[in-house]
Order: structure tokens, then sequence, then C-alpha cells
């Protein structure tokens, strides 16, 4: 609620944010701003004692639904003992989910050998090698609550324990070589000051720069303004600063990792240093970094006068691969690369300014890969990275996207490795080949306009490394005999699509079929998104085996919003069914003509009196 006013600046008070909260419907407030405000909002007019009533009414409602106020005899939640919370049930959900959600985006054939990478073949494997960041550890991500100890498997220790319970003569080396250290926003800048051989400061706003590199933002945190989603070689620039005489600057920076470098230039982002300084500070100060002011001599190369300056920054340099995690690579069979993201890439409030691996991560791919031509990368990552260069490395035959995958994501993934579960997830993302194919940061409509590139599957027609919906298995499956229950629909409708789906290969296997609806009559002028995923069936299938895949598609979920009338509304015309194993990898498509509107029927009916009387009962 305090965002509507401070953050987004909707409103331009507390009291105002507050009564819109209220008459909105939202009852309690993430913060304070309820607790401070209400009273003022009620004496300004701005809201009734009914809408408090209205909030505080819904809440007891609900403590008293959950039987807070009565005796424990009548509620039935007070019979789950203390023992439900880490009962072994929960536990084998755990593995279940994280068995079943894995992504194998990658699977050819090693060089060395000319079989497929993917499941290993143990008989064939005498060492493996488990290196990477995210080796030995379990990365829960944000607002996942903390686990005790034993029950958080990481990588290294799933593999090892999947080797000794199943008796494999395989020696489990390990080596970590890499770290996830932040490659943007690594400082964030607040102002600088300016300070003469006589001591006279002017002091200036970073925000107030007239130039700058694409991609930085400007936001507010903590009371100031401050530049942000800095990456190397981004700059700003300050037009006719007064350098006469001048002896030094001195920067306002945050600090999330030491070790970056400020150059300032004069005239153009490549001009001559007239000053430069490492940035610096001493512990990691929090999330959000250490603030620090930096001084700094300044040079003026015999210049004077008014000039424009030009803040250059760079990011730390990246730790080297160490050569024992190399020889680690080398002398083994197969190397298994854990890497990812972590809490320091991006959280609430601090979005990732970039989509590559952070740290040297990338570094420790390809020199794992160069000595060894039987890679493997699992990535747990916050959503897509840019992952081309590891896409078309032939040393790297083999490829698993997990996401956060839980306290049991050690295990999971080595029952995915040597193939006692076959890979059956499928993307929620489309992974865009760099971040550079994306509109600006700033930019944040959707169809892409001016020449802009469009966001996600909906609206981005470009090539991209692996789109929404992929996701490879150990076997193959074949689609046929396409069907569709109606040829003409209604949005008061239900229509069902169906397709038989073989496993023609020799391993038990999980496909996901996905249904996208295209409109290809609609006014163009409309905009509409290429496709829309409208329905999914995970189903598994045996080996040599077909199943029947059917899948209800409710026509009223076919609506589009129109913003001019603020209602819904649905296209009339033609709608294709494309039936697919990916947004891309189309099987089939079926075809149907849609007429008629949305028959309403009313269902709640919300009274607002300007006062409640609550009265006793029983």
């Amino acid at each position: 609620i305090t965002d509507i006013w401070q953050g987004h600046k909707y409103v331009k008070e507390g009291p105002e944010s507050t009564a819109l909260g209220l008459r909105s419907g939202v009852d309690t407030d993430c913060g304070g701003e309820y607790q401070s405000r209400a009273i003022e909002a009620l004496n300004l007019g701005l809201i009734n004692e009914a809408d408090i009533d209205r909030a505080l009414i819904n809440m007891f409602t609900i403590r008293m639904r959950l039987g807070e106020f009565d005796p424990k005899g009548m509620v039935p939640y007070s019979k789950i003992r203390p023992g439900i919370i880490n009962d072994p049930f929960h536990d084998e959900l755990a593995l279940e989910i994280a068995t079943k959600s894995a992504v194998l985006l990658k699977n050819e054939k090693v060089l060395t050998s000319g079989e497929k990478a993917l499941p290993l073949q143990a008989c064939n494997i005498r060492s493996i090698a488990v290196l990477g960041p995210q080796s030995n550890k379990v990365e829960l991500g944000d607002y996942s609550g903390p686990i005790e100890a034993h029950y958080a498997i990481s990588p290294l220790q799933g593999i090892s324990d999947y080797i000794n319970d199943n008796k494999l003569n395989i020696e489990v080396l390990h080596g970590e070589g890499g770290n996830t250290e932040r490659k943007t926003d690594f400082f964030t800048l607040t102002g600088f000051t300016t300070k003469t051989v006589g001591g006279v400061q002017s002091k200036y706003k970073a925000s107030d720069f007239d130039e700058s590199a694409s991609g930085l933002i400007v936001s507010e945190r903590f009371g100031n303004m401050m530049v942000r989603g800095i990456k190397d070689g981004d700059w700003t620039a300050y037009h006719n600063i007064e350098i006469s005489g001048l002896d030094s600057i001195i920067f306002d920076i945050n600090v999330a990792q030491s070790g970056g470098t400020i150059e300032v230039r004069v005239n153009s982002s490549t001009g001559n240093i007239v000053a430069s300084t490492k940035v610096e500070a001493s512990g990691k100060g929090g999330f959000f970094g250490n603030r620090v002011s930096l001084p700094t001599k300044f040079n003026t190369l015999g210049l004077s006068g008014p000039q424009d300056l030009y803040f250059v920054f760079r990011e730390p340099e990246s730790e080297l691969t160490d050569q024992k995690t190399l020889d680690t690579a080398a002398g083994a069979d197969v190397a298994v690369i854990f890497v990812g993201t972590d809490q320091t890439t991006g959280r609430e409030e601090s979005d990732r300014f970039s989509l590559s691996l952070p740290g040297n991560q990338m570094k420790l791919i390809e020199a794992v890969a160069a000595v060894n031509p039987n890679t493997i990368v699992v990535m747990q990552t916050m959503g897509m990275v840019e992952v081309e260069d590891i896409k078309n490395n032939s040393n790297i035959p083999g490829v698993i996207f997990t996401g956060y995958n839980g306290q049991a994501q050690g295990a999971a993934i080595a029952k995915i490795l040597f193939g006692e579960v076959n890979a059956g997830g499928k993307s929620t993302v489309s992974w865009y080949k760099t971040v550079n194919d994306l509109p600006d940061f700033n930019d944040y409509n959707l169809r892409g306009q001016d020449g802009q590139n469009g966001r996600t599957y909906w609206y981005f027609d470009k090539e991209v490394s692996y789109e929404f919906g992929f996701g490879l298995s150990y076997t193959n499956f074949e689609y046929s005999n396409f069907k569709i229950s109606k040829a003409s629909i209604s949005p008061n409708e239900v229509v069902t699509v169906s397709v038989d789906v073989s496993n023609t290969g020799y391993m038990d296997g999980d496909e996901v079929v996905q249904v996208y609806v295209k409109t290809p009559e609609s006014a163009s002028e409309l905009q509409r998104p290429i496709k829309r995923l409208k329905g999914f069936k995970r189903v598994t299938i045996p080996a040599g085996q077909t199943r029947t895949v059917a899948i209800d598609i409710d026509c009223s979920e076919l609506w589009f919003w129109d913003a001019e009338n603020s209602k819904l509304t649905y296209d009339q015309g033609k709608y294709l069914f494309e039936i697919g194993a990916s947004s891309r990898d189309i099987k089939g498509t079926l075809e149907a003509r849609m007429s008629g509107e949305l028959h309403k029927e009313l269902k709640t009916v919300v009274a607002r009196p300007e006062r409640i009387v609550l009265r006793p009962g029983d």
C-alpha cells in the first residue's frame, strides 16, 4: 500500500493510498500504512467506518473459521501434531517434484564415444567430476523457508549417495572452481562532489546525468535517487562541469561487490582519463551493499572551464579457473558442472540487469569443456540465462535446467543423470539468445513497437536458444490422429482436442502435450498474440505403447481484454488449435470457428453500505 504513493506515485499522500487499498478490497496491509493512516483517511472523508469495519469483519471471519477463538476440542486443526512437519510423505513428494520438473535442454552424442551423453552409462564410467559453485550447496531461492540440514541434499551428496546405494564402481571427484558474484549492479551511484584546490565543493546528483549508456535506470531507494543496472562498460555523462583548479572528485556509492573501477573521462566515454578509482568497501554490507565515499584525485590535463565528464564503469575482474579444478575435470570420464544464480544475483527489489551467468561460471564451463569432451552442464537459475555458447559447444553434449529444485534437488538430479528417471519437464520461459534481443529495460511494452522486438512467446517471433514449452526426453514420441470435438464454438462451450501419442523409443517416459490457440482472422490493429497456451496434459507412456491424450478447452477462457470498453471480448471467426511438444514444435493443427458472446450469469453481489451494525448472535 505504501508503494501506491511512495513507489509508484499513483497518489500524493499516504491517506489516499490507504483509502484506495481499503475501498478496493485489500483488507490487510503488508507494512504499516493502514495502522498509521486509516484514522487520518477517515477524518479526511476518504473512507468511512464501514470500510474499516468490512476489512475487520473479513479478517476476523477467517480467524473464526480457523477456530482461533474456540476451545481446542471444537477445532479440527488442533489435532494436527508437530510430527506432520517433515513427514516422510512430504520428503517423498519433494523428491517427486524435483525429478519431474527438470528440463533436458540438450542431449547429443559425445565426440569420443559416439553415444548420447545422457543418461550416463554407469558401466562405462570409472570416475565422475562433480564441479561448480552449485555442486555442494542447496539453493532454495528467495522466500523459501529454511530446512533442517539433514534434509538438504546437494548434487554432490545426491550423486555420491546414488553411487553408493547402487554399488557402482565409480569414483566421485569434486572441485568448485567458480563463483556466482554479480556482474551487474555491483555498485550503485548516488552522487558525486567536486573539490577545488582551495577547498570549494560542488555537489551533484548521479541521477541528473545528461547522457547514459542504454539499460541504466534511475530509481529511488531508502530516500535516495541512484543510478542502477550498471554493467561493465556502461557510462553516464554530466555536461558543463567546471574543472578549473579541480583537485579531486568524491563519489557517493553503494558497493555490493568490491573490485570494480570508475574512470572519469573528458568529452566522450572513450576520451582521456582525468580520474580513476578502485571501488572498495570493507565487508559486503548486506544485499544492497556498503555505502561509502571515495575521494579520487583529479588531473585536469591542462584543461579548464566547463567540460563534459563521462563516468565509465568497469566490473570487478573475474577469478580464473584454478588448475586443480581443470586437472580434476581432465582426468574424469565425465564432468558435470553445476552452475546457476542465487540471491546475490537478484531478488525482491533487485531485478537482474543481465541474463548472463553471474561470476566466472562461463569461464569455468569453457575451461572444463576444453579439457573434457564429455562435459554436462546443470543449471539451477532464476529463469533463463544466455546459453548460446553452451548450446553450440560440441564438447558440452548435455544440458539440464532445474530451477530452484527444493530440498531433494541432489537426489533428484542423480536419478535423472543415471537414467533411473526420464527427464520430462518443459520450459516455462523463452530462452532468448541475448539480452540485446529484448527491448530496453525500462520499456514495458509487451507487444513491441518502433521496430523493437516484443516479449514472451506471445509477441517474440525471432530465433531463440530454446522456446517456451521446450524439453527433450531420453525416449522419442510421435503424434498422430488429431481430432477436435466441434468445428463451431461459442464462448459458452467446452471443446475437446485429442491426439494419439506413441513412445517409439526404448525407455518409459513422460510427455507434456500442449495446445496453443491462434486467431488468424483477428484485425491486425488489435495486435493479438502470435499464439497462447490454452491447455496441456502430462502423460506417462511406456516404451512401445500409445496413449490417446484428450485436453478440454473452456472456450470462455479464449477472451481478450477490450481496454477501450473495459470488458472481455471474443474475436469472431477462425481459431487454430495447435497441438505440439512446445510452442514451436507443432505436430498438428485443428480448426474451429468462433461465434457469439459470453452469456453472463450474476453469481456474486457485494454490498457497500455506509454503515455496518454488528449484533451479537448465537
